[in-house]
């Protein structure tokens, strides 16, 4: 995790930059900012390679269904039915099959 600074007119702005991968464990994000409509995974099972995961219904309407990028077994599930999200929250961990 880097901690990095954008220096901007008058005001800095601090923020942190997640990898998508930490270990064993692969990071899931949201690409768009919406609500989560529906989570088809639970802590705990095992998933694989294109999955769907979860589905956001952005801003403007559209649903955005997340597929999961490997297989392995969801270790922390993030969020819930009807949280708002907004682009690069973090939606599941995943622990990749070794």
């Amino acid at each position: 995790m880097l901690n990095e600074t954008i220096k901007g007119d008058e005001s800095k702005m601090k923020f942190e930059v997640f990898p998508r991968r930490w270990g064993y464990q692969h990071i899931i994000t949201t690409p768009v900012k919406g609500n989560v409509e529906s989570i088809k995974v639970e802590s705990g099972e095992q998933v694989h390679e294109q999955q769907l995961l979860i589905m956001i219904r952005a801003e403007w309407g559209n649903v955005k269904q997340i597929l999961a990028g490997i297989g392995g077994t969801v270790e922390t599930l993030a969020v819930k039915v009807g949280d708002k999200v907004v682009h690069g929250d973090v939606l599941f961990f995943i622990k990749e099959d070794l």
